[in-house]
């Protein structure tokens, strides 16, 4: 998870904003290989950022996705002011949190109380991959803190991511991150010797690390694996092959049948061990169930799995007597489906899983991922260890007698003088052999003769036809300088001939606007010749007309004399 809702009168909360010059308040964590070291790459901004870190942890949903159960360091966000104060102002302010970082020093050293607690691990780290913003929103409360005591026998390699915010000009904020740090626990002998053993087995695999967190997946495989090879009673036997015969359902919905460990995982469903859709009621069976495969494995999870295939039911052990008498201050975060295992596995004593693997301690943490060395004891506690003994004492039993075997055939052989013989035989066979390589390395030293002969010749050939194809570049390089004039002088021309077709086109519209002026003056002279003649007509007519009329004058005339002469 990126941010956690924290109640602040809860008791698992741990506060940072307390005073650190009350010495009898020391800060100690219930997770005691779980520390976290504040390393920032800037250390301007340091003094900043630390007031505004807080950590927290928070009950994780064994529902939720991720793979860390919880653990995580979450820091609020800084809220920007505008740089208006004074000189005075900011170094005051400088000068109390320097004096505040070397009260936190001084108290850190001598006490050895003041550890950051962090979230469970599968709320938090983000892959490395995606590099995402991480912004968490949380709150403490100063007076819930949470002091337990430290377990004898507990080592685990935990990876946090811290990241501490640094405040920027121009109201911009920007955020810089801690390096993913992992602490290192030191593993002890039994754990040593159990994941030996185990690899011997062929149980866990040889490049399997006994300070790496353990996945889901691979403990089932393992769990699987042992209980197949070492479990002699047959009740308490689960064999993949017989318990999926007749299986049609898939336990898990992210577990396929084309997963390389589907064949353990279901088995493991399918008698009960694992809670899945086969184990849920008609009710819930359709929302479905997820394994989770690549999550760690929990504390929780770890020893119930185990359990379940160590003891038989107990009748008349019931859930709530389970819970009062399991003697855990976190007996709450425990899940019911795993109550009464964990009790039976207590009522066993020294020869417990739990104390076997973990130690003694008051606190189970259930939702706290294990490694592969703390998974391995506790594949090899309880019934496991004697066949394991004894199955090592056979294999050990069957290799000594093979070398017995192997010692008795050799001497036999060295006095019946077998192998002198046979090295004698071998000995002429690899005389024989050196003559014939001798005799083909010659054979092969004449061929390469010939044949570097022969290369020589081509490579003769090679150089003459080089120097002649040398010629024709030096005579292509000409020709293609002389096109390349041609091409100069053509585009000249061009551009000569695009002139001139310019100076043509325009010389033709000139010539064709005089010639369409020239046809409007022969059109309107054709008009008017056409008038002149249609006049000309005209006027002849009236010519005529009028010496008509002047004859009839005349006439007239002479007729008006001859008519007044007496």
């Amino acid at each position: 998870m990126r941010s956690s809702l924290i109640i602040p009168s809860s008791p698992l909360f741990l506060a940072i904003k307390t005073p650190f010059l009350n010495h009898r308040f020391r800060y100690n964590s219930s997770y005691p290989s779980l520390f976290t070291y504040l390393r920032p790459r800037n250390p301007n901004f340091f003094a900043s950022s630390l007031q505004n870190l807080e950590v927290s942890w928070v009950f994780n949903d064994p529902n939720h996705k991720d793979d860390f159960n919880g653990w995580a360091v979450a820091e609020n966000i800084p809220i920007q002011t505008k740089k208006k104060k004074g000189t005075f102002v900011l170094v005051g302010v400088g000068a109390s949190i320097l004096a505040l970082l070397l009260v936190f020093w001084q108290f850190s050293l001598s006490r050895k109380g003041f550890r950051f607690r962090s979230k469970a691990l599968h709320d938090v780290i983000v892959s490395s991959e995606t590099d995402q913003t991480i912004d968490s929103d949380v709150t403490v409360d100063a007076s819930s803190v949470d002091v337990a005591p430290q377990a004898s026998s507990e080592s685990v390699s935990d990876m946090v991511d811290e990241a501490v915010p640094s405040a920027t000009s121009h109201d911009k904020r920007e955020e810089e991150y801690v390096g993913r740090i992992t602490v290192p626990v030191a593993v002890d002998s039994i754990q040593q010797e159990g994941l030996s053993m185990l690899k011997k087995l062929k149980i866990v695999e040889d490049f399997a690390k006994a300070d790496e967190l353990c996945t889901r997946r691979e403990y089932a495989r393992w769990l699987a694996r042992a209980n197949l090879l070492l479990e002699r009673k047959h009740k308490h036997k689960i064999v993949p092959s017989m318990a999926l015969s007749g299986s049609t359902i898939l336990a898990f919905d992210d577990v396929s049948v084309e997963d390389p460990d589907f064949l353990c995982i279901q088995s493991l469903a399918e008698a009960g061990v694992v809670s899945s859709k086969l184990s849920l009621d008609d009710s819930s069976w359709h929302k479905g169930a997820k394994f989770s495969p690549e999550r760690f494995i929990s504390r929780q999870d770890l020893i119930s799995w185990k359990a379940k295939l160590e003891y038989e039911v107990m009748p008349g052990l019931s859930e709530g007597i389970s819970r009062n008498n399991l003697g855990f201050m976190d007996v709450r975060e425990i899940n019911s489906d795993a109550i009464v295992v964990l009790f039976k596995d207590l009522l066993a004593g020294d020869k417990s899983i739990i104390r076997t693997v973990f130690g003694q301690g008051k606190r189970f943490q259930p939702n706290k991922p294990c490694t592969t060395a703390q998974a391995a004891v506790a594949l090899t506690s309880g019934r496991m260890e004697g066949a394991i003994h004894s199955e090592l004492s056979r294999l050990e039993a069957e290799c000594s007698l093979r070398q017995m075997e192997m010692a008795e055939i050799k001497s036999e052989l060295q006095e019946r003088g077998d192998i002198q013989k046979y090295w004698e035989i071998k000995f002429e066979e690899e005389k024989c052999r050196g003559v014939e390589v001798e005799r083909s390395c010659v054979v092969a030293m004449q061929n390469l003769d010939q044949e570097k002969s022969v290369q020589e010749d081509i490579l003769a050939e090679y150089m003459k036809e080089k120097a002649a194809m040398d010629c024709q570049k030096l005579l292509l390089s000409s020709l293609k300088e002389e096109i390349d004039d041609m091409y100069q002088r053509l585009e000249t021309e061009r551009l000569a001939y695009i002139d001139d077709h310019l100076s043509v086109q325009n010389m033709r519209g000139d010539l064709q606007a005089k010639y369409d002026e020239i046809l409007d003056k022969k059109s309107i002279l054709e008009a008017e010749i056409e008038a002149v003649r249609i006049l000309r007509s005209w006027i002849e007519d009236e010519a005529r007309k009028s010496q008509a009329r002047a004859k009839v004058f005349e006439e007239a005339a002479k007729r008006w004399r001859w008519s007044q002469q007496p």
